[in-house]
């Protein structure tokens, strides 16, 4: 009886290929982009995604940067409990807030913040995925103009 050495590596690769096969085809049969018969440019594009969503919460991005001060942009998702009336009446009005109207709210409280999250989230692989697309067209732009006419 002989033993085969098999590649871990090449096992996952077969099925990592096979997996993205499948996935091209269902989004294919659904309606996807026509250019996804073509299974190498569907790999490309697979691979331009996944570089984008790599970049995960990191500070890696440079749209973030461009748009300006964060509080002007990013959603606040901690509640704060403030009064814009004087020392005495502010306390009774907080003390109001904390201990009547929170525990009241608190259920529409999560479910906004889980969706502002799930928000947040997205918006952050959508910068990636805008900054990867920048930086490719940049590059061919770059290539282009190198290039003799």
């Amino acid at each position: 009886m002989t033993e085969t050495a098999v590649s871990v590596d090449a096992v996952m690769e077969d099925l990592h290929a096979r997996v993205r096969e499948r996935l091209r085809e269902r989004l294919v049969r659904s309606g996807a982009s026509a250019a996804f018969d073509d299974p190498a440019l569907f790999a490309s594009v697979e691979s331009l995604l996944h570089t984008a969503t790599d970049v995960g919460d990191t500070d890696a991005l440079l749209l973030p940067e461009l748009l300006g001060d964060p509080e002007t942009w990013r959603l606040e998702t901690a509640m704060r409990y403030q009064s814009h009336r004087a020392t005495g009446a502010a306390s009774v009005v907080i003390f109001i807030k904390r201990r009547l109207l929170m525990p009241i709210f608190r259920w529409l409280f999560e479910y906004s913040r889980d969706n502002f999250e799930r928000q947040r989230r997205v918006n952050r692989v959508l910068f990636a995925c805008v900054q990867e697309l920048a930086v490719e067209n940049a590059r061919l732009r770059r290539d282009l103009d190198r290039s003799p006419r």
